[in-house]
């Protein structure tokens, strides 16, 4: 009858997980976005855009260090599903 009362109690908390809400972000976090392109024309666009929004809140824009991300076959890495 224990056994019962055990799994009875742990059908429920897991229940309770699954329906919980996710929890929402404050207005303040940090979010981030998955930028999808199909050539540079578009990239430059999505640029413009991205630095437009930061101009409209004021402050100033600095470019660092720009770099490029290389393209890896994951095959060739010997990594296997």
């Amino acid at each position: 009858m224990k056994a019962f009362y055990l799994l009875l109690v742990c059908f429920a908390l897991v229940a309770l997980v699954f329906s919980a809400p996710a929890p929402q972000p404050a207005g303040n976090d940090p979010t981030v976005s998955v930028l999808r392109y199909r050539n540079d024309q578009d990239l430059e666009e999505i640029k413009r855009a991205i630095i437009a929004q930061y101009d409209h809140y004021g402050g100033t824009t600095q470019v660092h260090a720009p770099q490029v991300a290389s393209i890896i076959n994951p095959q060739s890495l010997g990594i296997r599903n």
